[in-house]
């Protein structure tokens, strides 16, 4: 389902030389933050279910980042603190 308010968002999630960001690109971005994201603000971002959400987080961690979870009031804050070097 696609809304306009998405097609908005995705058409600005570009960079500077006007190609589009993957989801998976997006995500690492917002899980490498300083602020972290929650599982609500991915949610929002990406339109996805809280399930969804958590698997997309686990995925970063398979692919060798180390996530960081912090329990705020707001809900858990997920960060990556250290991404494996590709050698």
């Amino acid at each position: 389902m696609t809304t306009r308010n998405a097609v908005a968002q995705s058409s600005a999630r570009t960079t500077k030389f006007g190609k589009k960001l993957t989801r998976h690109k997006q995500l690492h971005r917002m899980l490498t933050r300083k602020s972290g994201v929650t599982i609500a603000q991915l949610q929002k971002t990406f339109g996805w279910q809280a399930h969804t959400a958590r698997a997309a987080i686990s995925a970063q961690r398979k692919a060798g980042c180390v996530v960081d979870r912090l329990e705020t009031d707001k809900g858990s804050v997920y960060r990556i603190v250290e991404a494996q070097s590709t050698q």
